[in-house]
């Protein structure tokens, strides 16, 4: 497998299996373990449906408020509790115990390389993960990945962002920010569904086979796909921009 994609002005990377390899079963088995640890007041059940329901909450957002007024107001409701009151031990917690997440990881050194080459060619490289995470949370996994010292005009969190993946307005609103079309950019994903929406408004999306998810059994000829390795060698091959 190898990458032929023509060269667009703006790559934009998701995160969680793109950026930072990592399989999702494990990744979310050792968040909740951790998460749940730091609520010892609650049934962990309960909170695992309560984070679940909250998350829900998010991917349907309609744009009216932000992913974390969309998640606060679900998970309060159902937590029975106020999350606004639990959120310094929420950003506690992805200070702390949530870094311990890092080892289901597999970062790879290839994930740097790749956004250092295309920057230092002229492309615009922003960080397009899916904004259900806040801020703090989101910084780890880049940091995680290598990439803490790495300026990028945008790198989407559920504090700013009003839609989720897999909604075409989530791109949209990715694109408004940072004042470019679709038809500018290239989507680089891992997940079919997720990341795949992004072509409906005319983005090149590049799916990475290496932490590839495909729950739906969604047909993938339509993408280009292959490994870091292989993009690594298309971004190294790219002209300047």
């Amino acid at each position: 497998m190898a990458f032929t994609t023509a060269p667009r002005p703006v790559v934009l990377f998701d995160l969680d299996g793109t950026l930072l390899p990592l399989e999702m079963k494990p990744f979310t088995e050792a968040y909740f373990e951790t998460l749940c640890g730091r609520f010892p007041q609650f049934n962990p059940q309960d909170v695992v449906k309560a984070v679940w329901a909250g998350t829900g909450a998010m991917v349907k957002n309609d744009g009216s408020r932000t992913n974390r007024e969309a998640f606060a107001a679900v998970f309060s409701q159902a937590l029975g509790v106020d999350y606004y009151d639990q959120e310094p031990e929420f950003l506690d917690y992805y200070a702390k115990e949530f870094q311990r997440c890092v080892d289901v990881c597999r970062p790879s050194e290839l994930s740097r390389k790749i956004v250092t080459t295309l920057q230092d060619k002229g492309y615009t490289v922003a960080v397009a993960t899916n904004p259900i995470f806040p801020e703090i949370a989101t910084l780890s996994r880049l940091r995680w990945a290598g990439l803490e010292d790495v300026e990028f005009p945008l790198v989407t969190t559920f504090e700013t962002s009003t839609y989720a993946k897999p909604n075409p307005d989530y791109y949209r609103q990715v694109c408004a920010r940072l004042d470019v079309q679709p038809g500018d950019c290239i989507l680089v994903g891992n997940d079919v569904l997720e990341d795949g929406a992004a072509q409906s408004l005319g983005m090149e999306v590049l799916l990475i086979a290496d932490c590839l998810v495909n729950e739906k059994q969604l047909p993938t000829e339509a993408f280009s796909m292959g490994s870091l390795e292989d993009l690594l060698a298309w971004a190294e091959a790219l002209p300047s921009a």
